[in-house]
């Protein structure tokens, strides 16, 4: 049995620090020392499972800290997080944890963060796919692919992508007239508008970024001051319009 010999409270640091007379030191969070389910006073005597309890929770006062510094100074989705804090970890304690402990390590401290709103996909996924909208001028495809990519669940790209601003319309065409004046120029004057490849590169750059083959092509020819080019249909152009 070990005995407890001091415990300091720091409610400013939400954390307190726990002497033992093993000559072991542990830091906890404030709200995990309230919620332990035994006593932990000056003088308590505590047994292995006890100590491996505490043990545990000084590590994860170690990954909250190291959580809150990376969201500091910018909004990530939970599992980016999540990420950020397990492969950091996994080096520095590769010797001293296991790697399922770690996980729930990290889990735990990501869903503390997503209960107390340090982090919501929602907002982070509406924030940053009107950021790519407005400022990179990326379709709905795009933008749906970029969120996918950060973890962002597919239900919350869904709902996200369903809101009002990004329907399609002026704002689409807008944006894509942009993207394409930005590459070609005004009226598309850097491509060869008689060249059914070089109106095509035109195309695929708008789908690339995110629209759809249809309002691409709109596009395009809204740019064409000869708007009687004859662009015929190819299989590979089919195959865009049903994406």
């Amino acid at each position: 049995m070990i005995t407890v010999n001091t415990i300091d409270i720091f409610p400013s640091d939400n954390c307190v620090n726990i002497s033992l007379s093993n000559g072991k030191k542990y830091k906890i969070l404030l709200k995990d020392y309230e919620n332990l389910p035994f006593e932990c006073k000056e003088n308590s005597l505590l047994d292995d499972e006890r100590i491996d309890s505490v043990i545990f929770l000084s590590r994860k006062y170690s990954v909250y800290k190291s959580a809150i510094s990376k969201i500091a100074l910018t909004d990530i989705p939970k599992k980016q997080l999540y990420q950020k804090l397990y492969f950091s970890y996994k080096q520095y304690l590769k010797n001293e944890i296991e790697s399922e402990t770690l996980k729930t390590l990290c889990a735990l401290v990501c869903d503390e963060f997503e209960s107390s709103g340090y982090i919501d996909d929602r907002r982070y996924a509406f924030d940053k796919a009107r950021y790519l909208k407005e400022y990179k001028k990326y379709g709905n495809n795009k933008i749906k692919e970029y969120l996918y990519q950060k973890g962002i669940p597919s239900d919350i790209i869904s709902e996200t992508l369903e809101d009002e601003f990004f329907a399609g319309g002026d704002g689409n065409l807008e944006n894509m007239q942009n993207l394409l004046k930005k590459k070609f120029g005004e009226n598309l004057n850097r491509l060869d508008k008689s060249d059914r490849n070089d109106i095509q590169k035109a195309i695929n750059m708008l789908i690339r970024n995110g629209y759809k083959y249809q309002e691409a092509k709109n596009a395009v020819f809204d740019l064409i001051e000869d708007e009687n080019i004859d662009f015929r249909y190819s299989a590979e152009d089919e195959d865009y319009e049903n994406e």
